[in-house]
């Protein structure tokens, strides 16, 4: 008994911080709206036995080779938890696989950037005081005796065996952060693997296409995309802040969409869909259709990418190794200017000696996190402290009022970037067209304390983004047959067909009642944002 009671007695720093590692993040499932009370208790369930289970093992450990333990589940928690622990602080949500996955498909530069907009002072204050219990620990861990793994083989394997089948069922692992952000990662390395084999595949996929587009006229087509820009801060889809001065000054040239949402929250999962067949009833056609590149290359344009973000990071985004497939790419991000950067690089393009007809992609950083380095500072305009001009809603202290300041400042330069992008193309005086859209939306504090484009919980901001066209009278001229009707209800998955239609691309795989300019167009009876029923989300802000 005196020998038990010793074992234990000594082991005691040791089963501390592993309860310590598996119990930080339950005790705050109270802040958690997203998951039941049954996942919770669960959740409690599954971290008991495996405390116990990693309890146990420790037990047959000795000095040297127990702390060399303790400090591999000490390191490998660190991460995991740190970063769940401060997203459920901030928004209340719990991490899931696909939350992980955007993390490991997101640049330094994002990461970074995130960090100095959404981290707050108490985080890096949590994170202190953990890696400060952890090291205490391990250093108080002091075994001087141990089971041995021969003697009892039976009471060794049984905690092994447990440990395993909670990594293995998905329902058991999501309750731990570690083991889930250890597993998402191998299964997203898995999956990158495939996906550039996908590409592969894709590179050897013959797109049949046909311009109907007469061959006398030279065409060029500029098609822009925003980042995290919401109609909910634009003026000229009637925010009372005047943010897009530019666009209210033309609005008698511009088609604007008003109904308009993203399939995704998030860039890559929404721009996977925006420039190929990929829907949400068939992701696989992302790798077994052609691109919009594909589609273009093969009707004989003279194809360009610019981007003022990374067009491949170290995860070959998605919508990186399309823009690859252009006849010319501009990674403009290598340095580190604002959005405006574009601007030479394009009218290198519609100037040069190329006289094949031609489609440029803008993909810009836009009203990206963090939206104070989004803009210069001459574009520093609005102050509601100043001006009184943002609206408490019972919530809204005054670091958010000066973040939705931050942001609305952004689409103001943003709305600056948009018309010098215009104006290089109304100087061709050609058949040209400009479309702009935004990837997703973002939620500044409309109606919640909420700010970003979360993946859980959408909310009508995230997913309702500008969509705005642009005609010269050379191309309205020559394509007089175009419904133009701005009232259309549209989910940007379908943009593929759409930008079809503006082009006058013929193939076997176009339909024209996914097309928002056809005759034939049919409105969608569902619309899928991330994984909600757009109509649900709306339904959120009238509770």
């Amino acid at each position: 008994m005196k020998l038990q009671t010793n074992l234990l007695k000594t082991h005691t720093p040791a089963f501390i911080l592993i309860f310590f590692i598996l119990f930080f993040i339950p005790v705050f499932y109270f802040w958690a709206d997203d998951i039941s009370l049954k996942d919770k208790q669960m959740g409690l369930l599954t971290c008991l036995i495996v405390g116990l289970a990693l309890s146990v093992i420790d037990l047959f450990l000795q000095k040297r080779v127990e702390k060399i333990y303790l400090t591999v589940l000490f390191l490998l928690s660190l991460a995991p938890n740190l970063i769940v622990w401060s997203y459920l602080y901030i928004s209340n949500i719990y991490m899931k696989r696909d939350m992980y996955w955007v993390i490991f498909n997101s640049h330094y530069s994002e990461s970074r950037e995130y960090f100095e907009q959404f981290i707050p002072w108490q985080i890096i204050i949590v994170a202190g005081i953990y890696i400060a219990i952890g090291i205490f620990l391990i250093a108080k861990a002091h075994t001087q005796q141990s089971l041995s793994i021969k003697q009892r083989p039976f009471l060794f394997a049984v905690p092994v065996l447990l440990v395993i089948t909670s990594i293995s069922f998905q329902y058991l692992s999501q309750t731990i952060p570690t083991f889930e952000f250890y597993k998402s990662y191998f299964l997203f390395l898995q999956e990158h693997r495939n996906f550039l084999q996908e590409q592969a595949n894709r590179d050897r996929i013959k797109a049949e296409v046909r311009s109907a587009l007469s061959d006398s006229i030279r065409h060029v087509f500029v098609i822009a995309i925003g980042e995290s820009e919401t109609i909910c801060h634009m003026s000229i889809y009637g925010y009372p802040r005047a943010t897009t001065p530019y666009m209210d000054s033309l609005r008698s040239e511009l088609d604007v969409y008003t109904d308009v949402v993203t399939p995704d929250t998030h860039t890559y999962g929404a721009l996977q869909k925006v420039l190929t067949f990929a829907s949400h009833q068939h992701p696989e056609y992302y790798a077994s259709k052609p691109s919009i590149m594909d589609l273009f290359n093969a009707a004989g344009y003279e194809t360009y990418w610019i981007s003022t973000q990374p067009l491949l990071d170290k995860w070959g985004a998605s919508y990186g190794v399309i823009a690859a497939q252009a006849d010319h790419t501009y990674d403009l991000s290598v340095v580190k200017q604002h959005d405006e950067i574009v601007i030479p690089t394009l009218h290198k393009i519609l100037t040069d000696s190329i006289q094949r007809d031609k489609v440029v992609f803008i993909h810009l950083l836009g009203n990206h996190h963090s939206y104070k380095s989004r803009y210069p500072g001459s574009f520093d305009h609005f102050n509601a402290k100043r001006d009184n001009d943002v609206e408490d809603l019972g919530f809204r202290e005054d670091h958010m009022k000066k973040t939705i300041d931050e942001y609305d400042n952004s689409v103001l330069y943003g709305d600056y970037v948009w018309y010098s992008i215009l104006s290089e193309l109304k100087l061709l005086n050609c058949s040209s067209y400009f479309l702009f859209f935004s990837d997703h939306g973002e939620e500044i504090y409309e109606t919640r304390n909420v700010s970003g484009h979360l993946m859980e919980n959408v909310y009508p901001c995230q997913a309702q983004i500008p969509f705005i066209l642009w005609r010269s009278e050379h191309y309205k001229a020559e394509i007089p047959g175009l419904v133009i009707d701005p009232s259309r209800s549209y989910n940007t998955e379908d943009a593929i067909y759409s930008i079809s239609t503006l082009s006058g691309l013929e193939y076997k795989d176009y339909n024209p009642s996914l097309s928002l300019f056809s005759e034939e167009y049919k409105e969608p009876q569902r619309r899928i944002v991330g994984k909600e029923d757009y109509e649900m989300i709306l339904r959120k802000v009238l509770r």
